[in-house]
């Protein structure tokens, strides 16, 4: 498997491959989504959806099964950050074409029970800005959300969000309205500011999206605000 080609003209381009994952992925995650949640209405899962399947999750979760051991890229250090999930995109899309859907929902569906805990992803549905916000005033810290237009027209619009906290960049977020932007950015705070603390060695098991580089503690969503 390959990612975006640089150099070398003998790495074939997965581009099609990820293409078609990224839409299968979509619907294998509504499905389940709509199958867990009856009761929920169109805002709840398509947040839910969005941390699933979110860029900085997907890259998070190919490194967990270790997908680099069955790729090979050549890419701009720039771009690296994308690889990961931009190659398990396309093993979706592989796997799919050669299994078809319902073997390949099984067996992402695993793959999200097993690494990511939905129940808790469920508890963290709130809103990140206003819970970063809070999170400043109560500890006297200057946290500010700074939105740009990155390009595009109409409804194609995409912006890209910082939060900055003293000053200091801590985390960013993008989408296609500016307040999209800002709620990514915000997660985004949260995992790099609980991440910056180091934990202790502990056995692998499930975990919520905004702790993915983290082992899971009990209230562990009020401790982690704390440290931030």
């Amino acid at each position: 498997m390959s990612a975006v080609v640089d150099e070398r003209a003998d790495l074939p381009d997965n581009e099609r491959l990820e293409f078609l994952g990224d839409a299968i992925l979509d619907a294998i995650i509504g499905d389940m989504l709509f199958s867990t949640y009856p009761e929920k209405g169109e805002g709840f899962l398509t947040r839910m959806r969005s941390k699933l399947v979110s860029r900085a999750q997907l890259n998070a979760l190919a490194k967990q099964i270790q997908i680099e051991r069955v790729m090979e890229s050549n890419v701009a250090r720039s771009h690296e950050s994308s690889v990961p999930g931009n190659a398990l995109e396309a093993l979706i899309g592989a796997l799919f074409l050669d299994k078809g859907f319902v073997r390949t929902r099984k067996v992402v569906v695993k793959l999200l029970h097993v690494h990511f805990d939905i129940k808790e992803i469920e508890r963290e549905d709130r809103d990140g800005k206003s819970r970063l916000l809070e999170w400043g005033q109560k500890r006297r810290k200057k946290v500010e959300f700074v939105v740009r237009e990155e390009g595009g027209t109409g409804r194609g619009k995409h912006y890209v969000a910082e939060v900055r906290i003293n000053g200091t960049v801590r985390g960013t977020g993008q989408g296609q309205s500016k307040k999209v932007a800002e709620q990514d950015a915000a997660q985004s705070a949260f995992r790099s500011m609980r991440s910056r603390k180091p934990q202790p060695t502990k056995p692998s098991g499930s975990i919520g999206i905004a702790a993915m580089h983290a082992p899971k503690r009990p209230n562990r969503r009020n401790r982690s605000e704390d440290q931030c």
